[in-house]
């Protein structure tokens, strides 16, 4: 049995117990039960919510599932995704039968590491603090990852500060977390094996520009060099991190929709519907929601999956997370994960007034209009961030397919 404490780390920094997540050893296909009942303490608190609105409302029930999945999907929320948990598998030396999810939320409670607002600490340990991130060479990280992805031997000390950094962000790509005079950071780094012959992390910062000129709400974010090798860094503020150390608490769309694993919603009506239901301003998130889905049509985001949408708590509720994860069909799949009406082709225009009218979306041909408008200057900011001609090239030929599509 794997028995771990569930603390939330509140907005002005204060740390509180909110219960406690109990697994099973797994059997050999995997699988194992798990079983979460909040902590009385947090249920008596003014501040108390709940971690997961629509699957763990504030009761004194116990909730169970079979692994991580609903409804308490909100654990896995706190792992990150495939590049994480193999760094994670790789720097704690974890034989296989040590490698399921509570495993790993074990290791990361050594370490009291991970994002949003929640923490895992083994029952006997008292009251959390929060790991205070210092300044970090970025260059020695990076190599440090282009070796990990390798698979070359790394030094301990190496793998551990490695750890320390990038076993906490989701996503596929290697990336890590990084602090300086100006606050919290993820960098992301180019990857040797999935990039191929694209500028990803070129790309992704003309992504965030775009986003940002249609009038979406994006993280801070820049390009930085990585010493003298010719490579760069897409560093963007963190948006569960707020002055002082608090944090805000997360929850993907993936999560709220109640998904399993390999098991998606099918549509942004779906995504829409979640989104309503658990906001504290609904309309205004679902506004948000449908630009950002114009957005991901014209710029040819095809990897608008489910944990590529957040939900974040603060004071009022639960909210809409800013945009991220914007990139031009770099895997050229042509089709998106999520339908916009019956299909995941990029959508026409027609197509996505019908989809503002049962949103109850105003002004959808001017936000339409608005994200053309952006895109069509595609070619010029990435050349302003030193894109190859050639990325711009390819990839312009299918923002120009989708802006005819959308065209009025």
């Amino acid at each position: 049995m794997i028995l771990l404490a569930v603390w939330v780390t509140l907005p002005d920094a204060t740390t509180l117990k909110a219960g406690e997540l109990a697994c099973t050893q797994s059997d050999e296909a995997g699988r194992f039960d798990s079983e979460f009942a909040y902590a009385e303490e947090w249920l008596n608190r003014r501040e108390a919510f709940a971690l997961d609105p629509v699957s763990l409302p504030l009761t004194r029930a116990r909730f169970r599932a079979m692994n991580l999945e609903p409804p308490l999907g909100v654990f896995d929320d706190a792992l990150p995704d495939d590049w994480g948990r193999k760094l994670i598998i790789r720097a704690r030396n974890l034989p296989r039968r040590a490698q399921s999810a509570p495993h790993l939320l074990r290791e990361l409670a050594d370490h009291g590491l991970g994002m949003g607002a929640l923490i895992f600490a083994r029952p006997d340990r008292g009251r959390l603090i929060r790991d205070v991130r210092a300044a970090v060479d970025l260059d020695a990280l990076y190599q440090a990852a282009e070796r990990f992805e390798s698979g070359a031997a790394d030094a301990p000390d190496e793998l551990q500060k490695l750890f320390a950094a990038g076993s906490s962000p989701g996503g596929a790509r290697p990336k890590v977390l990084v602090s300086d005079a100006t606050g919290e950071w993820i960098a992301k780094f180019p990857s040797r094996q999935r990039d191929g012959r694209f500028d990803v992390v070129g790309l992704e910062a003309v992504g965030l520009d775009l986003a940002a000129a249609s009038g979406i709400d994006v993280p801070e974010h820049r390009l930085d060099c990585l010493g003298e090798r010719g490579r760069r860094a897409l560093l963007v503020r963190r948006f569960d991190v707020v002055a002082g150390g608090g944090r805000r608490h997360m929850i993907s769309l993936r999560t709220l929709c109640k998904e399993r694993a390999g098991a998606y919603a099918q549509s942004y009506s779906e995504l829409a519907q979640a989104v309503r239901s658990v906001s504290s301003a609904p309309q205004e998130d679902v506004d948000r929601l449908f630009k950002q889905m114009v957005f991901n049509a014209a710029f040819g985001n095809t990897d608008d999956h489910l944990k590529n949408f957040w939900m974040l708590h603060d004071a009022a509720g639960y909210r809409l997370s800013e945009a991220f994860d914007l990139l031009p069909d770099v895997g050229e799949r042509g089709e998106h994960c999520l339908a916009f009406e019956y299909e995941r082709l990029s959508p026409t225009r027609s197509q996505l007034i019908a989809v503002a009218r049962r949103w109850g979306v105003a002004g959808a041909t001017t936000m339409i209009d608005t994200v053309l408008e952006a895109t069509a200057t595609f070619a010029a900011v990435a050349n302003a961030h030193a894109v190859p001609g050639s990325n711009i090239v390819e990839l312009g030929s299918d923002l120009d397919r989708r802006a005819r599509q959308l065209a009025g």
